[in-house]
């Protein structure tokens, strides 16, 4: 979790500046995938995917857009836009840059 994040951070602040970024977005999507929760409905119809979600921080790192990009199953979006929101009001918020923009693929597979 969190200082599990944290850890790897401090890791990617230590790569070059071209670097950095896309170090961060891949620690970010490894933890939110911790808050998905797949939906019901999605499972019964074994819907899988990846569903890419931008999103946008403020000054404060707070969340200021949520949306999903291209075509997805509407319950993976909706569920992949919650993980998001739940990530960015709990742990996350610290590991969030102020005012930045993130594309984050939220994957979906059945076992």
């Amino acid at each position: 979790g969190f200082a599990f994040g944290q850890n790897k951070m401090e890791k990617c602040n230590k790569l070059e500046q071209t670097e950095q970024k896309l170090c961060k977005d891949n620690v970010i999507t490894h933890i939110i995938s911790d808050y998905v929760e797949y939906p019901q409905t999605a499972k019964e119809n074994f819907n899988e995917g990846t569903v890419y979600v931008r999103f946008v921080t403020d000054e404060n790192q707070n969340l200021k857009s949520v949306r999903v990009l291209g075509e997805s199953d509407e319950n993976l979006a909706a569920a992949a836009q919650k993980a998001i929101e739940k990530f960015a009001d709990a742990e996350g918020k610290m590991m969030l840059a102020q005012s930045e923009v993130y594309r984050i693929p939220v994957k979906f597979e059945l076992e």
